[in-house]
């Protein structure tokens, strides 16, 4: 993966972004349930909260992204990244099981709403001959450290306790986000003159 991104500059860093995300969602994923659990929320109320985190980013998605097809993807890749990156910490100082269930929803809905305009970010950054393979391959590395991650997550949970995974997850999300901050957006292509009468 490293040597096909050789020279290309903005897809190192959106690897390098990326896989600190993975990593920071392979530690979370274990612990989520049984802390929302832990906080007074039942089994139907931790379903209906991931449906409607789910369910949100639906009519979200499409508005974020015609207005980066608009205004540039930059600024919504790393806005985005940098707001649910502060969220996770927030997470673990929450008691109350009903703010918690609203920052959870929001964390959800930012991230998820994210995504599709983080990928067609990688889509600009990559050759057009190479676009399929580096997709599947940034896919395919991103996948081996969520697993990772999710391996090594019980012991880190056992070193750190919950709040400090939370706070090591929140850690590794935020040096994805500012990873971003390196990133030199292409120019958008100039709109076409007006055909002349």
């Amino acid at each position: 993966m490293y040597g096909l991104t050789r020279g290309l500059g903005n897809l190192r860093v959106m690897l390098g972004s990326g896989l600190l995300g993975m990593a920071a969602s392979g530690l979370l994923n274990p612990v989520m349930p049984l802390y929302l659990r832990s906080r007074g929320l039942g089994f139907q109320e931790i379903g209906a909260l991931y449906t409607v985190g789910a369910l949100l980013p639906i009519f979200v998605q499409p508005v974020l992204g015609a207005l980066s097809d608009r205004h540039g993807r930059k600024p919504f890749v790393v806005g985005l990244s940098l707001v649910t990156s502060l969220m996770v910490p927030a997470v673990a100082l929450v008691d109350d099981p009903q703010p918690l269930a609203a920052v959870m929803i929001l964390k959800m809905l930012l991230s998820r709403s994210a995504a599709p305009v983080s990928n067609a970010m990688v889509a600009d950054f990559a050759p057009a001959r190479q676009r399929a393979t580096l997709f599947a391959l940034l896919d395919a590395t991103s996948n081996l450290v969520f697993v990772a991650a999710l391996f090594a997550s019980s012991a880190v949970i056992r070193a750190l306790s919950v709040a400090g995974t939370f706070f090591l997850a929140g850690g590794l999300f935020l040096a994805g986000s500012l990873l971003l901050l390196g990133l030199d957006e292409p120019a958008r292509p100039a709109r076409a003159e007006a055909g002349r009468g």
